[in-house]
């Protein structure tokens, strides 16, 4: 076994967190959810501040942490440009996208794509979201939570690492679990809430820690990579792997998809208690997106200039807090950011629960009660749990936790981005195509990943032009073929009746049963919406070379 690097007070600090973390969520939990909805919506009471907060910590933990601060370690303050684009998504989703959810009543995001196309593309789009949820949010928040631990314990070297990262990863499965099984969204919400905060808190005291350990804000900017210039530049040349062209491209697409269609984000956004509390939720969520540039990736690119001997990215974030924070105030930060693990295991856990329930479960078994599915409900999620304690040791085998997460989601998602766009805004669209776009895609993704990723294939892969190797350029690549194949099916298949059923009942949507926005509260949703727009802008002009990344 390795050596403790905190001290036995920052040890005790965390475990105190852990334990008071998971007693609030089982003393949420104390009166048990009577239905599936309520355990699965959280009643649809929920108010902005909460659905900001959670919207926030479910995408904005562990894998965030470790993982992006591992990446900007590499590249630098570029990875918080994923973060940049997060926010203009949220932005999107108040305003395209979730009028019309709540319109249509859906306790699912997948429910969308029934509604407007058929139960088939619904079948489909729930299996994506499951892989998506499951392989990139549940194992990989596992995977990073014992990244941090084994790491700070001293777990990562010795003859039985790997048994003490195994035990680790179950742990950690086991705590999260406790309470998500018991009170559902609403527990998991209001853990959220405190966990965003302590997260915030914590990133940005290590952030400044950091930054006087490196020898001032001066030496810190003046920072550079030998290959790529300033670690400061959020704008790259359109070859670089996250040059301007990918991002822009691939990483938008993918934003689209993961915070307007993807279950664990949809699913906190249905828990309003009006639209007013969904759309201030998501704008709320963008702002803190903003936040999570300079506690995320900044300190990712600190950790560079202090730590050049450190041979992987994904220690950047626990190095930094165990080397530069003072004792006590590391194991707070610490334990932050070990709950966030918590925070990604009961969103991703919540909202698999969900869409196996609703989507698979129950039209095998119909006429079912509501206790009878939420106590189906509590099972499949505990069988979730354990298999992804036993997938989240494989990621250790990718190139570093974001790489890895960014397989997944830009290679999945562009068929699901196309058949939204579409089925919200061409009438024309009908059921045949979408079905026909989202096998086609998922088949190209496929396909894609194995060009990527397969030794065997390196050479074909070697032999592609630049652009058709990055990932995210392949990924808006299959987005363009999903289009053709979306607007050539829907032109040559015949338009049924029914299709233009759905279609017209999706456009009605926006109007049907919800309750309008009072005066005043438009005014403080646009006043909002407009200072989140000006502050993305403001912040790509300073992290650009117009500003520090000279």
């Amino acid at each position: 076994m390795g050596v403790l690097k905190v001290s036995y007070i920052d040890v005790v600090v965390i475990g105190l967190y852990f334990i008071g973390i998971v007693c609030m969520g089982l003393w949420i939990s104390r009166r048990q959810a009577k239905g599936s909805r309520e355990f699965f919506l959280a009643g649809q009471q929920m108010k902005w501040p909460f659905i900001g907060a959670s919207l926030f910590a479910t995408n904005i933990s562990s894998q965030q942490f470790v993982g992006q601060a591992g990446l900007a370690f590499t590249v630098g303050i570029v990875a918080g440009g994923f973060q940049m684009i997060g926010a203009m998504c949220f932005i999107f989703l108040a305003v395209f996208f979730i009028r019309t959810y709540m319109g249509l009543k859906l306790t699912t995001s997948p429910q969308f794509f029934e509604e407007r196309f058929s139960p088939g593309c619904r079948t489909i789009i729930s299996f994506v979201n499951l892989m998506m949820i499951i392989l990139g949010n549940l194992t990989a928040a596992l995977y990073a939570g014992a990244i941090v631990l084994t790491h700070l314990l001293g777990w990562d070297v010795g003859p039985h690492k790997n048994i003490l990262f195994w035990t680790t990863v179950v742990l950690m499965g086991v705590a999260a679990g406790s309470y998500t099984l018991l009170g559902g969204l609403k527990a998991v919400i209001y853990c959220d809430f405190v966990q965003m905060c302590v997260l915030v808190i914590g990133g940005a005291l290590a952030l400044v820690f950091g930054i006087v350990k490196a020898g001032g804000l001066g030496a810190v900017l003046a920072f550079s990579n030998t290959n790529s210039g300033s670690m400061w530049s959020v704008v790259h040349p359109w070859y670089h792997e996250f040059g301007w062209l990918p991002m822009l491209t691939g990483t938008f697409i993918l934003g689209v998809h993961g915070h307007c269609t993807d279950q664990d984000y949809i699913q906190r956004a249905l828990s309003a208690k009006n639209l007013y509390h969904a759309k201030m939720g998501a704008i709320f969520g963008g702002f803190l997106k903003m936040v999570a540039l300079f506690v995320i990736a900044a300190p990712g690119v600190v950790a560079a200039k202090l730590f050049t001997e450190l041979p992987e990215g994904d220690s950047a974030y626990a190095a930094l807090l165990a080397d530069v924070m003072p004792v006590g105030l590391r194991g707070i930060c610490l334990a932050g950011l070990l709950a966030a693990i918590l925070s990604s295991v009961d969103s991703g856990l919540c909202a698999c629960g969900s869409l196996i329930t609703y989507d698979f479960f129950a039209k095998f078994r119909r006429n079912l009660t509501e206790k009878s599915m939420l106590k189906s409900g509590r099972i499949i999620m505990a069988v979730l749990i354990i298999s992804c304690m036993l997938i989240a040791p494989c990621i250790r085998y990718f190139e570093g936790l974001f790489h890895y997460l960014l397989y997944i989601w830009a290679l999945l998602a562009p068929p699901v981005f196309v058949c939204v766009i579409f089925g919200l805004y061409y009438k024309r669209a009908n059921a045949k195509a979408a079905f026909t776009t989202l096998i086609v895609g998922c088949v190209l993704g496929f396909i894609a990943f194995a060009v990527l990723k397969f030794p065997v294939l390196a050479e074909f892969k070697n032999s592609l032009p630049i652009y058709l190797q990055n990932k995210l350029n392949i990924g808006f690549v299959i987005t363009i073929i999903c289009t053709a194949v979306m607007l050539l099916v829907s032109h040559f298949s015949e338009h049924t009746e029914l299709d233009k059923q759905k279609a017209d009942y999706t456009e009605k949507a926006k109007t049907r049963g919800i309750l309008p926005m009072t005066t005043g509260q438009q005014r403080t949703y646009r006043i909002a919406l407009g200072a989140l727009l000006l502050l993305v802008i403001t912040v790509l002009i300073i992290f650009s070379p117009l500003g520090v990344g000279r």
